[in-house]
């Protein structure tokens, strides 16, 4: 089963910590233990996207024709929470005539702790869609975990803020590395959690970081309004609901932990937050496992009225200037296909222009897969908007 973007052990899934070569072939994906690059030095500057330190990946495997770095740099979760955050920035190895234009990537559900995140995997690319075209396009990505406010504490798991700014700042941070020379613009990039991701970058970023020039925002199977989702698919919400809680009790002050689980569910909450929902394999195994042992949902809805209303705080329902698409796949069981016909609605409604394709027969995960039939049109419309093309009027639908 593919939840948040990461597969869950079903009795056909496939293997969990294993990703699709560009011959189609599973090829086991490792995590290492975060190591001193994360720990952030004592004199943290204060301003935030500031780079500080950088290194050269190693022991990883890229995409053919690129190189790679990860990077340390400051950001904030809000206006009171300062943080840190580690990015991957993925480049092509041929020299550049001018300066690169930059897809910043926002990454699905891989877990709540740092310890979870792309960066630490063997192939810290896996799940960005088009990954093999990036050398030839001449673009380079920015790919962030996310930002922690501490060692062992969550991200702001589907707290629309806090992920557009780690987006944000991570950009601001690749620009300062010696390495490469980029350019004020960027398409953001974002899958099911990081499509909600992208949806709030799209919305933060003229006010958060006026310096970034967002001239287009993807948003892929976007988890776009958690609590339909939640309501619609309780299969993922009896795995990922603790993610939402543990998060939301950090970041909110009008929500507790214990309050917004169900009682029932609570042992297994408290184990599922320390839990990956990608790899080690034997983690997602085990969401799978204390999934079982409640009946009924993980999150205290409709009961707690600080979580819906916190919940429904983070739907992205605010206009977003850039040019927008939305896709789809016809056949996701995650972010069901009615979910995000419902969202797309209410933003036509509300004057939003945007593209709404549609995939028949993608699901969740096949859609940011090698070969998906997203692939080629994604290319072509991430180029028109760094032509400054500009996109069609209205509310534009298209079935593929």
């Amino acid at each position: 089963m593919f939840i948040g973007g990461l597969f869950i052990l079903s009795e056909s899934a496939v293997e969990p910590a294993a990703a699709q070569t560009g011959q189609g072939v599973s090829a086991p994906i490792t995590v290492h233990a975060p190591d001193a690059f994360y720990d952030p030095p004592a004199d943290v500057p204060k301003r935030p996207g500031v780079l500080v330190r950088s290194e050269r990946l190693k022991d990883v495997t890229l995409p053919a024709g690129t190189t790679g770095w990860r990077i340390l740099y400051t950001t904030t979760v809000n206006d009171r929470t300062s943080a840190t955050a580690v990015a991957v920035v993925i480049a092509p190895i041929h020299p550049a005539a001018g300066p690169r234009p930059v897809i910043t990537w926002q990454h699905a559900t891989f877990g709540l702790l740092q310890k979870c995140m792309p960066s630490l995997l063997s192939e810290p690319a896996v799940g960005i869609p088009a990954i093999d075209r990036i050398a030839a396009a001449n673009w380079v990505i920015v790919a962030t975990d996310y930002s922690f406010a501490e060692n062992g504490g969550p991200m702001p798991y589907l707290i629309g803020e806090g992920e557009a700014r780690a987006a944000l700042d991570s950009v601001r941070a690749a620009r300062q590395m010696p390495e490469l020379k980029l350019d004020a613009r960027t398409v953001v990039w974002g899958h099911s959690q990081g499509g909600h991701a992208a949806l709030w970058t799209g919305i933060v970023g003229p006010r958060y970081a006026p310096d970034i020039k967002i001239v287009g925002v993807a948003a892929i199977a976007p988890a776009a309004n958690p609590a339909r989702i939640i309501a619609q698919n309780p299969t993922v919400e009896k795995m990922l609901g603790a993610y939402v809680a543990r998060a939301y009790s950090r970041f909110y002050p009008d929500i507790t932990f214990e309050a917004a689980v169900r009682p029932a569910a609570l042992q297994a909450a408290r184990e599922i937050v320390n839990l990956c929902a990608f790899a080690p394999p034997e983690d997602p195994e085990q969401i799978l496992a204390l999934a079982g042992t409640f009946e009924g949902s993980a999150l205290a809805i409709p009961g707690n009225r600080a979580l819906v209303a916190r919940l429904t705080q983070n739907v992205p329902d605010q206009p977003i200037a850039a040019p927008l698409l939305i896709a789809q796949g016809l056949a996701d069981a995650v972010v069901l296909p009615v979910a995000t016909n419902e969202y797309v609605g209410r933003r036509c409604a509300a004057g939003q222009r945007l593209e709404y394709w549609m995939f028949t027969g993608l699901d969740h995960g096949s859609i940011v897969q090698p070969g998906s039939s997203l692939t080629e049109p994604l290319v072509s419309w991430t180029a028109a908007r760094f032509r400054n093309e500009p996109q069609a009027k209205g509310c534009a639908r298209r079935s593929f």
